[in-house]
């Protein structure tokens, strides 16, 4: 059997980085024709790349349609899924099924790192991304990080409260926007479980053992607790493993200010000011747990700020910036591997795919 390197380059990052690894063309084998047939003839070589760098980025294959992304991805992954609970506004990509847009969230707002619906009982096992329209400007990284480096480099008490209390994530989804609304409430419910339909959304919360309470103005309020920390399924190594420093009511501001910190540019300052006023606001109005979406500790006290602050610390010293190219795709390992969306201006289209449901190990176990 032919090695597979012998057809494409393989390489880290210049800086030595492991996540990801880069496959590129050799010899001239650059069509999508090629990467089809190559993904499907090698997919052990692939799962065991993927297992070893948590992250595979193809660059150079010339993938310009959203169909062609697609095809590529069914030959390594035929069975995708087309559910999508999550809380980014999207939209399916036009003659694909299971494609669709990253995210439909404004340009200038950043997409802290996360590990895809980690707080769902059934996340989906990989992630696959796909650059069709390069950045025009700077910004627009697809982050990524290492989320068992997180947990290995958190303050071992913190991580041990956490580990003991686990993570309450809570969601408050609105059916009527008013004058009162969140901004930060991104979907209505109808949107996020594409029904009109009460008993549906019931009957899906109540298979996955997720607590709901129907709310004034036709707003649906949805609380699951889960461990903090879930084992790696096939490593059996810890990974960092729920949305406590995403869906937190702090997470806006901070994570402009530290992008303002980053690159020096003041207008992040300003909208790093601007949503400490208007979550001040909310707060003042709702409290934390009646906002868009917070978490607490699994007990349902409040989680430090402080803790929350060495988190993102710990999050932000292993992101890794890597710049879309046209026709880029990236491959993740989504229990290991976080992703997040630095702000940009400009044009800038990437699309997204995603496997079937795969439970937790800590689901598996019970």
């Amino acid at each position: 059997m032919a090695d597979p390197e012998d057809s494409v380059c393989v390489s880290v990052r210049e800086d030595g980085e492991s996540v990801p690894l880069f496959v590129r063309p050799k010899d001239g084998n650059s069509s999508v024709e090629f990467l089809k047939q190559w993904a499907q003839t090698n997919k052990d070589w692939l799962d065991q790349k993927l297992l070893e760098h948590g992250a595979i980025l193809f660059r150079g294959f010339g993938i310009r349609e959203g169909t062609e992304f697609q095809d590529i991805v069914q030959q390594y992954e035929p069975d995708l899924s087309d559910m999508y609970r999550g809380t980014s506004p999207r939209k399916l990509i036009p003659g694909t099924q299971y494609v669709f847009t990253a995210s439909e969230m404004p340009p200038f707002f950043p997409i802290p790192q996360h590990l895809e619906m980690s707080f769902l009982p059934a996340p989906p096992r990989k992630i696959f991304f796909c650059c069709l329209e390069a950045p025009t400007s700077s910004g627009g990284e697809t982050c990524l990080c290492d989320f068992s480096k997180v947990y290995d480099q958190l303050d071992p008490s913190i991580r041990q409260e956490f580990e003991d209390k686990g993570v309450m994530h809570i969601r408050n989804y609105n059916g009527q926007k008013t004058l009162f609304t969140d901004p930060t409430m991104l979907k209505g419910w109808h949107d996020v479980f594409d029904t009109d339909d009460k008993q549906v959304v019931e009957e899906e919360l109540r298979s996955s053992g997720q607590d709901y309470s129907w709310q004034k103005n036709d707003g649906l309020r949805i609380i699951n607790t889960d461990q903090a920390v879930e084992k790696h399924p096939e490593t059996g190594k810890k990974v960092w493993f729920n949305h406590s420093q995403l869906f937190h009511w702090a997470m806006i501001p901070d994570e402009f200010n530290r992008i303002y910190k980053r690159l020096g540019n003041l207008k992040y300052w300003f909208f790093s000011w601007l949503m400490w006023v208007l979550k001040f606001f909310f707060l003042t109005i709702l409290g934390p747990k009646w906002v868009g979406f917070h978490t607490a500790f699994g007990d349902g006290s409040e989680i430090p700020e402080y803790y929350l602050e060495h988190l993102r610390d710990v999050i932000w010293k292993n992101m890794v910036f890597n710049r879309w190219e046209l026709g880029d795709m990236l491959m993740i390992d989504n229990f290991r591997v976080s992703h997040g969306r630095q702000p940009y201006t400009g044009k800038r289209k990437v699309v997204v795919a995603w496997s079937q449901p795969c439970p937790k190990p800590s689901k598996q176990q019970n």
